[in-house]
């Protein structure tokens, strides 16, 4: 592969690590959608999902039920080896969930995602996520949340 060849991967990868948590920060799960292959298989701490329908089944109703949700990505990398390519970074993850009001749950994760290119579009065809540390605190008396991030839906 190619040093340009790498570097348009790189861009696409950061592209769709963050654009991941835009389209869950915002619960837009038809743009989530777009970032995947239909057949993705997401290995998650305590579930494996075979191909979207299947993800978004689970994820869905979860999601319906944070009050908030945040994700932020970073230290993005992208890297060829046997198996293709692969792009990989580390996610701070914080929610409220409805059954826990006035908590807040904070996760440090890293993402390793196998990138394929479709009819020329690069898409997560495998992700893995590996839980790094996981906290719950109750949030202090200053902190003002949003009701949701929902608005931030609009890409414009």
């Amino acid at each position: 592969m190619t040093r340009a060849a790498l570097t348009e991967a790189a861009i696409a990868g950061a592209q769709l690590q963050n654009a991941y948590a835009l389209a869950v920060d915002t619960r837009d799960w038809a743009y989530f959608a777009t970032l995947f292959t239909p057949e993705v298989l997401a290995t998650y701490p305590n579930r494996e999902y075979d191909g979207m329908n299947d993800w978004l089944s689970h994820f869905i109703p979860f999601h319906d039920e944070c009050t908030w949700t945040l994700h932020v990505m970073s230290n993005n990398v992208v890297g060829a080896d046997g198996h293709g390519l692969w792009a990989a970074c580390h996610g701070a993850v914080q929610w409220c969930h409805s059954s826990q009001p006035g908590e807040i749950n904070r996760a440090s994760v890293h993402y390793r995602d196998r990138l394929v290119n479709q009819d020329g579009r690069w898409l997560i065809g495998r992700r893995r996520l590996d839980l790094l540390m996981i906290e719950r605190d109750q949030l202090p008396s200053r902190v003002s949340l949003p009701n949701s991030l929902t608005e931030l839906v609009d890409r414009s």
